[in-house]
């Protein structure tokens, strides 16, 4: 939907920029004026849609469906990327559901959101509640922001997140605790408590793996990259509820990683 408005907006506004001066050598500012209108629009559209947004449940079909849409314009227009999704139809459509996965890039929430077929949230870190906008959608979605620096606060996150799930609303949670390489795209070591959430829920897990995520940061902008999102078959509680979250995430570290080795 936004990708659509986006194209159209550009193509109309490029279009009425060249009907308004018509001279042949113009055509790239006017091209470039237009492509700057439609980043333009979208912005407003998403400060008007703000209300909206801030009085509805982040489980509600609309928000979500926005938002994916959103996410999706982000990857493609705004980062040059192109996503391949597999495995779509082992997302849990409703439950109590958790997601991990690897994590190299800031835009993995999105990678990840713009093929789910359920209302999702993550655990952000608090200085990205620092930038306008972005900050109040992530409120709107149902996330809930992880401060490193303050024990309690993250405590609190967690039995907030646990309370998430609880109610329907899939969480995604990166078990690295942040992006500690992009040196590589496996994930790097098991920080067993990340597991806390969904095993205190009593949910379900879906291993996420996410191929080329860790090119993004280095990549120019006008470079194509091509990343490769693969859902897992959902590990259910009733078949981990007796293990450790040690165990549990040693297993989720194998499915996530093993999916990353055989892809590259």
């Amino acid at each position: 939907m936004f990708s659509l408005l986006f194209f159209l907006v550009w193509i109309g506004s490029s279009v009425l920029y060249y009907l308004l001066v018509s001279h042949w050598y113009l055509i790239p500012v006017w091209i470039i004026s237009g492509l700057g209108t439609a980043f333009i629009i979208i912005i407003l559209l998403l400060i008007i849609l703000m209300p909206i947004m801030k009085i509805t449940k982040p489980q509600w079909k609309v928000k979500y469906v926005l938002l994916k849409s959103v996410s999706r314009f982000l990857n493609r227009f705004v980062l040059n990327l192109s996503v391949k999704a597999i495995g779509i139809e082992n997302i849990p459509k409703d439950g109590k559901l958790t997601i991990y996965g690897n994590h190299k890039s800031k835009d993995d929430p999105f990678l990840i959101m713009a093929y789910m077929k359920r209302a999702m949230a993550f655990t952000p870190k608090i200085s990205l509640y620092k930038i306008p906008v972005i900050a109040n959608y992530m409120h709107y979605l149902g996330c809930l922001p992880i401060d490193r620096a303050d024990n309690r606060r993250t405590a609190k996150t967690m039995i907030s997140a646990i309370k998430n799930v609880e109610s329907g609303l899939a969480m995604l949670i990166f078990p690295e605790g942040g992006i500690l390489s992009r040196e590589q795209n496996e994930m790097i070591g098991i920080k067993a408590g990340a597991y806390k959430i969904g095993m205190k829920a009593e949910a379900d897990f879906l291993p996420v793996s996410i191929i080329n995520n860790h090119l993004i940061a280095s990549k120019k902008w006008w470079q194509r990259l091509k990343i490769t999102v693969i859902y897992h078959p959902v590990v259910k509680y009733q078949d981990v509820k007796d293990l450790s979250t040690q165990e549990l995430g040693e297993k989720m570290y194998e499915i996530i990683n093993n999916q990353i080795e055989k892809t590259e």
